[in-house]
């Protein structure tokens, strides 16, 4: 659970950084959305743009940490898993906890960066005359963000297989 609570701060500490500096280097109006075609449609103070991405982090946060702690306080019978009297068993118990935690850490990290990526793209397309947000940069980050999430989910599953020995 380590690896993935220290990831799971290392992105909000990146996250943290990267919009301090981004508001340092931001116009005070800014393009606040954008057509299909990638050109502005809707203009907004910098405070208000940025305030947009800090209640959409919050809202990451908020709900990533008691996602956290809920295997922690949750009896066996409500986690629905592979295999869940096996893993969950006493003995088993805090291993499979710290191994949940991990996986949502390391997840709303992922998804962390994915949506600070998408802040960060709109902010460049702010710093270019004229303003154009190029979308194909955010497909690369949303490709990606969905492989890893889904590659984690499979590891996560078949991690919690009955070992061979107890079959």
């Amino acid at each position: 659970m380590r690896s993935g609570r220290l990831f799971y701060i290392i992105v909000l500490l990146i996250c943290i950084f990267e919009t301090a500096r981004l508001w340092n280097i931001s116009p005070g109006q800014m393009a606040a959305h954008f057509n299909i075609q990638g050109n502005p449609d809707r203009f907004a103070p910098k405070a208000e743009f940025f305030w947009f991405e800090f209640k959409i982090m919050l809202i990451v946060v908020g709900t990533s940490i008691p996602l956290q702690l809920l295997p922690v306080v949750l009896p066996p019978n409500l986690i629905n898993m592979p295999n869940r009297e096996y893993w969950l068993a006493p003995e088993r118990r805090e291993e499979t906890i710290d191994r949940l935690n991990s996986f949502a850490a390391i997840m709303f990290g992922v998804i962390l960066l994915m949506i600070h990526a998408v802040f960060e793209i709109s902010v460049y397309a702010n710093l270019q005359t004229p303003i154009f947000f190029n979308a194909k940069l955010m497909l690369p980050f949303m490709v990606a963000s969905f492989v890893a999430i889904g590659w984690m989910l499979f590891r996560l599953m078949a991690s919690f297989r009955l070992p061979t020995t107890v079959r």
